[in-house]
């Protein structure tokens, strides 16, 4: 065998001899061509998700992006660092969250400056992230396996398993792909570090703290470098290096020392988290989960991870599960016996293969991918398990399963042309999966029915799909979802203010006033527009008592005086004081004039005064300090006909 480059592992008798001294120069469309580099997976992970291109902003798109009046500011980036990333959301209430993701808010004020609201470039930019992650599991593959086709096989299917379609299709998915690829990214320099003492080994690090800035899930990656180095035959220095460690304790050590920067590094990141968040972890408030239940449905949930791995075709936007709270339960013993199952299988099943210890190595990262969601009360009820918290392990799992493909069929069909085959077909049929599954994410009716499809107890999937419906016109139908979600969940506050929302489009409104009464009597934190919605619906069936009281405690909410003051000069459009409205708006300008809402209001007013080139103006400005779609809409319509006046007759 000939051994490979500085401190690289000797190739076993699957890689082929080096080509002779005379022989003829390699063709660039060569099968080993083909096999030495990741373009032909690259290529065809980008023909299978150029369908995503044409989908719409969904779900958190919506609130992250599209309503997000500080994405166009610089405040978006440098308060990223300082804040949750949510912050946005009501700056004077933080945190609005339970994470810390800087990078995500980084990456959503970069997408906008780039392609403002249009979703074409948001999908493709995230798409280019897959992209790399798909070349870092070849590279990966290379330094951890001595088969010339694994790493190819292994990119391949990461490129297209259709359970990474949540995380790449979702503009507001950002995180888990950006953060699996610094870490992956880490991992590889390190083991070229390893292997290679002329490497250098600050970059490692440097692409762990990305990693940590985009998701919090990247803390485990110091115990992934552990165990391989731990590991024997995988993290090993050069053969015949007689300073290599040899015992357990030896290993351990050295993999102590070779994690001691990544370590360092996550001791600052819990600590600036603490700082900003003033908590590391904390629970979800709509999770009513008790801790022995946590435990006794973590087995459900592994079990679904690892179907979703073996059955990648059931990939969608959710997965329910049911809560367990005995161990005789059935929700609790089949899974578990199934995972023990699984694991006994695996041992019995690669005990003799010469590659257990790193088919064991793989089994440990995709543990350690999984760890941090197994924190189940931290999650909502809906979202305890997604496809996109698979996005790291599924590296691992793609590497073994390549790994153990070139393994057994080079020994059936020693020529190749049975792993060729096998390679297409499994391909194919991912591909046209993935293909299908993009289309969830279509636009809001589409994931939300969906949604509804696969889990139809859930209050939230209703609730969002009859927002979806109104979007759509069809208030009917709205209604419909809106009356289930209250039936599944008649304390959820949200859903009974939307089929109040929908009344008050029927012409119910008596009935649509009762309903959002009670809804915000549920709803403690309420925004101050929801009661500014409710005084001007009160307003329009004359109880001025009940408007009056809904605006004064608007005015008691963080940033509630000047939403209150904008309703109040909405008000004043509604009963046609637009110069009443004209002069409220005017003089809270003066005070804060770096308010959009301020100014598209004073642009309506001036409007309806027959002033449309004041109004263009002051639409203008509220534009240049907040982006929004359906504005610049109306400005440009605007200027056409600005443009048809003053051509001659």
């Amino acid at each position: 065998k000939k051994q490979r480059h500085g401190s690289r592992r000797k190739h076993d008798d699957r890689r082929e001899s080096a080509p002779a001294k005379h022989a003829p120069p390699r063709r660039l469309w060569s099968l080993a061509m083909l096999s030495d580099t990741p373009l032909a997976a690259i290529a065809i992970t980008v023909l299978v998700y150029l369908r995503c291109a044409g989908n719409a902003f969904v779900f958190d798109d919506n609130e992250m992006i599209v309503l997000n009046r500080s994405i166009g500011d610089w405040a978006m980036v440098w308060r990223s660092f300082v804040s949750d990333s949510w912050w946005f959301r009501n700056p004077l209430r933080l945190p609005q969250s339970a994470y810390y993701r800087p990078f995500q808010d980084v990456w959503l004020a970069a997408n906008y400056h780039l392609f403002g609201f249009a979703p074409p470039g948001w999908h493709l930019a995230i798409v280019a992230v897959h992209l790399i992650a798909v070349w870092l599991v070849f590279q990966i593959a290379r330094e951890l396996t001595d088969s010339r086709w694994t790493p190819i096989i292994a990119a391949t299917l990461f490129g297209v398993l259709p359970i990474h379609a949540q995380a790449v299709v979702w503009p507001t998915a950002i995180p888990l792909p950006m953060s699996a690829v610094f870490e992956l990214a880490a991992f590889l320099l390190f083991i070229r570090s390893e292997r290679d003492g002329r490497a250098t080994k600050i970059l490692a690090p440097v692409f762990y703290a990305m990693a940590l800035l985009s998701h919090e899930s990247a803390v485990l990656l110091p115990l992934i470098i552990v165990a391989y180095v731990v590991l024997p035959a995988l993290g090993s220095p050069a053969d015949g290096n007689a300073s290599a460690p040899v015992s357990w304790r030896e290993r351990f050590v050295h993999a102590g020392i070779g994690a001691m920067p990544f370590l360092i590094e996550l001791a600052i990141y819990l600590a600036i988290r603490l700082y900003v968040l003033g908590f590391i972890s904390r629970l979800n408030i709509s999770n009513a989960m008790t801790r022995t239940q946590e435990w006794l449905t973590i087995p459900s949930v592994l079990a679904t991870y690892a179907m979703l791995l073996v059955a990648p075709w059931r990939a969608g936007p959710v997965h329910p599960v049911d809560i367990v709270s005995s161990a005789a339960s059935r929700e609790f013993y089949l899974p578990m016996l199934a995972l023990i199952g699984l694991v006994v299988a695996a041992v019995v099943a690669l005990w003799n293969d010469r590659r257990r210890i790193f088919y064991l190595f793989c089994a440990v990262w995709i543990a350690i991918s999984l760890a941090p969601v197994m924190n189940l009360r931290a999650f909502t009820p809906i979202a305890l398990i997604e496809d996109r918290y698979l996005y790291m392990a599924s590296a691992a799992w793609c590497i073994a399963i390549a790994e153990l493909a070139v393994s057994y069929l080079s020994t059936v069909e020693p020529s190749g042309r049975l792993l060729a085959a096998a390679t297409a077909i499994v391909t194919m049929a991912y591909a046209g999966i993935l293909f299908h599954v993009e289309s969830f994410w279509h636009d809001e009716y589409a994931l939300f029915s969906t949604c509804v499809e696969r889990s139809p107890r859930s209050d939230l999937c209703h609730d969002r799909l009859g927002v979806a419906l109104i979007q759509r016109g069809d208030t009917k139908s709205a209604e419909r979802e809106f009356t289930i979600s209250q039936e599944i969940r008649p304390e959820g506050g949200a859903s009974l203010y939307h089929l109040g929302l929908v009344h008050v489009k029927m012409g119910r409104a008596e009935e649509a006033l009762g309903e959002l009464k009670r809804a915000l009597a549920i709803l403690h934190d309420a925004p101050p527009g929801a009661y500014i919605e409710y005084a001007k619906l009160a307003d329009s069936v004359g109880k001025a008592d009940e408007r009056d009281d809904a605006l004064r405690h608007a005015e008691k909410l963080p940033g509630g005086l000047k939403e209150a003051e904008l309703g109040r000069a909405q008000l004043m459009i509604i009963h046609g004081d637009f110069a009443g409205a004209e002069s409220s708006m005017r003089a809270a300008i003066a005070r804060d004039p770096r308010n959009p809402d301020e100014w598209t209001l004073l642009g309506v007013s001036l409007s309806r005064q027959g002033r449309n080139d004041e109004a263009l103006e002051a639409y203008q400005q509220s534009l240049r300090l907040k982006p929004d779609a359906s504005l610049q809409r109306i400005v440009t319509q605007m200027r056409g006909g600005a443009v048809e006046r003053s051509r001659p007759r």
